[in-house]
């Protein structure tokens, strides 16, 4: 007599491979979306820095012809900025506000629109200095106030003098 042994032959993949496989494909997606999300979050925040720049060029531009600053509406109208800044549209994540608007100053706010949208808030004066809050929730920057951008991180955050100090 002959023993006959019975082959198996595959078919396919088997639910334990399968289960193995999408748990896999969990932990790596798991690691990989936040940190993708970081650095979106950077390249919004590093968009809305040049912006800020740029805007500052166009007040520069404004006040060598006009001798006074304008606001973001008035950068616009003489085609020294894109519509899009005037509009208050989004930017990259970041909507721009003028504020503190007179003939030798100006502050320029770039405001997260969401809390997803990047870790500061940001603003630029007339000295071209661009100043930033890092925090959890949006909120606009006061003028002089905030970290300088490009001091390290262990730098204190720059404020106003106290009424008594004055």
């Amino acid at each position: 007599m002959r023993s006959h042994k019975l082959t198996r032959r595959s078919q396919g993949f088997s639910l334990i491979e399968l289960l193995i496989v999408i748990s896999i494909i969990g932990i790596m997606a798991a690691v990989a979306i936040p940190q993708l999300n970081a650095y979106l979050k950077r390249g919004r925040e590093t968009a809305a820095i040049s912006s800020l720049q740029e805007i500052h060029r166009a007040q520069a531009s404004y006040y060598s012809t006009k001798g006074k600053y304008a606001g973001l509406n008035e950068l616009v109208e003489t085609e020294l900025l894109k519509k899009t800044f005037g509009e208050g549209k989004i930017i990259s994540g970041y909507t721009y506000s003028s504020s503190d608007v007179t003939t030798n100053t100006f502050t320029i706010h770039a405001d997260r629109v969401t809390d997803g949208d990047g870790y500061s808030d940001f603003n630029i004066t007339e000295k071209g200095d661009v100043y930033k809050i890092e925090n959890k929730a949006k909120g606009s920057v006061p003028r002089g106030q905030g970290q300088l951008v490009g001091e390290t991180e262990a730098t204190e955050t720059k404020t106003d003098a106290s009424p008594a100090a004055k």
